[in-house]
């Protein structure tokens, strides 16, 4: 203030200097380059310079928080002003604030004086909280951070909608996200042929996709003991919905693991209208320990009473499977199924069940189970009304192969499901290996297959005649098999088998004669 009545005595005195002047007084004029100074930063602001043009002596007045380069001045001037902070901290809401800088010149002697003002504003700081809702996941940025909550167990309130759902707002593209595997390693599971334990996080919540696409998920992972690998690691109570998802899912492990697109580890889980699109790859295992690896998900308990369901997914991914170390055909080797590697229950009322799903991407592999739809339908797996149209071609020397599931369990069921996929499995020189059109063993007095049909060609080199069937290659233990349709047909090095109306129930797989009155209602349909 000192400053400011100096400023104004020295002005005065030059305003009676040019009072006494007897010549005609010039009009005063002050305008300066900017109207206003608006939206000046709460953190960290820039200085603002401002050129004055006048042909008078002038001073300058400004809030207190604006500090001014100059007081007072004469003519023509650059005026540079400096802001202090409208912010505290990061957490602490600090309100937005308004003045004005204000240039007068002239003097008043002669009511010749004149002023110019500059309004300023500075914004001010909102602390939000982070885990407050935004109603879904906008882009891929909001996607990753809801990726590491889910995978870490954190909350995921941030993008749930007021209906409860995660939803994605628009299409998710990740081709700039690539540590998949510190995501791997946060799982953690015991999954065994009847039980389940997750000791780590999983995610309980419904995520809808609403018909948008994810693409460029293309994680390279390594698993270790107990691990569980997909979009979501472990899935507890969850519903999946609504969703495409296209990429190159590559997965390989050094214990027992399991790994899918969608999810490793799904428990008490429903997956509906999903499509997974692009290439799933392994080179296996480095133990002989079981790796189930599945193009919607990987292992699939249904535990207690709770269900694990299936329903309208699709996959049209490609899938180079190998076995690495591990080249077992039983329930420690690897296997891969389109939809799910492997299906079981707790032995008690929950089923998985998978229905009116699809898969179209054909299979290049060389381990021990491959299957269109599941790999391992272990127990208490119900498959209704799915159809594979993938072709199979594996190299493994001891196979259990087949294009629906490769062995079929305790309380499981196979509902009018047709395969119009060929199989061909030509390392089994040994004599050893089966191959099923619909499943390679049925395993438990409890199984039952109803209608569906066989459409595809097996080609193979076995030629002892046992265990390749258009239906089932071994019908070990089973309730029913009824009104299923074979078709397709049997080559044997090279050989096309005549099969035809009159024979073709010799070719539809080993069965003893104690079973085979079990066997009711066969149709053939002779191949296109």
């Amino acid at each position: 203030m000192k400053k400011i009545m100096i400023a104004l005595a020295i002005i005065g005195s030059l305003f009676a200097v040019v009072s006494c002047n007897k010549e005609k007084q010039v009009e005063n004029i002050i305008s300066a380059d900017i109207a206003a100074i608006e939206n000046v930063a709460a953190h960290n602001p820039v200085e603002v310079a401002i050129v004055l043009t006048t042909n008078t002596n002038w001073i300058v007045q400004a809030p207190e928080w604006i500090e001014s380069s100059a007081l007072w001045g004469s003519g023509n001037s650059i005026v540079t002003f400096k802001f202090d902070e409208n912010y505290v901290n990061e957490t602490t809401t600090v309100k937005p604030r308004t003045g004005e800088i204000r240039f007068s010149g002239g003097g008043s002697i002669n009511g010749n004086g004149v002023s110019l003002i500059i309004p300023v504003t500075q914004l001010g700081f909102t602390y939000i909280d982070p885990s407050e809702p935004i109603g879904g996941i906008p882009d891929a940025d909001e996607f990753i951070k809801f990726m590491k909550a889910a995978a870490a167990g954190n909350s995921i309130k941030k993008w749930t909608a007021d209906n409860g759902e995660v939803v994605l707002l628009d299409n998710i593209d990740l081709s700039e996200f690539t540590d998949y595997q510190s995501l791997a390693d946060l799982s953690n599971v015991i999954n065994g042929n009847n039980s389940n334990s997750i000791t780590g996080p999983s995610f309980g919540g419904v995520f809808n996709g609403n018909g948008f696409k994810i693409t460029n998920f293309n994680p390279v992972v390594t698993l270790g003991e107990n691990k569980s690998f997909g979009l979501f690691h472990t899935l507890d109570g969850a519903e999946i919905k609504n969703v495409d998802i296209e990429g190159t899912f590559t997965v390989s492990a050094e214990g027992q693991a399991d790994a899918g697109v969608i999810a490793g580890t799904a428990v008490n889980t429903k997956f509906s209208n999903i499509t997974v699109k692009g290439m799933i790859k392994s080179e296996g295992s480095t133990v002989v320990k079981r790796m189930a690896i599945g193009g919607i998900c990987g292992y699939a308990c249904a535990v207690k009473e709770n269900n694990v369901t299936f329903e309208n997914c699709k996959v049209e991914s490609a899938a180079e499977i190998g076995h690495g170390a591990n080249d077992k055909n039983g329930g420690t080797g690897v296997m891969y199924g389109g939809i799910t590697g492997f299906a079981t229950y707790t032995k008690e009322s929950g089923r998985v069940i998978i229905m009116d799903c699809v898969n179209n991407g054909n299979m290049n592999a060389s381990c021990g189970r491959c299957s269109g739809i599941a790999a391992t339908a272990n127990g208490g797996t119900e498959i209704q009304s799915c159809i594979n149209n993938g072709n199979q071609v594996n190299t493994h020397a001891d196979g259990r192969l087949a294009n629906i599931a490769c062995l079929i369990g305790q309380d499981s069921k196979l509902t009018d499901c047709v395969n119009n996929g060929n199989l061909e499995a030509m390392n089994y020189a040994s004599g050893k290996g089966t191959c099923g059109g619909l499943a390679a063993l049925l395993n438990h007095d409890s199984v039952v297959i109803s209608g569906g049909a066989n459409n595809g060609v097996i080609k193979t080199n076995r030629n002892d005649g046992k265990y390749i069937g258009l239906l089932v290659a071994n019908f070990s233990k089973f309730t029913s098999v009824e009104n299923v349709t074979v078709s397709g047909g049997i080559e044997i090095e090279g050989k096309v088998q005549d099969i035809n109306s009159g024979n073709f129930e010799q070719f539809i797989g080993t069965c003893s004669d104690a079973n085979k009155p079990k066997i009711k209602g066969l149709v053939w349909k002779q191949p296109k």
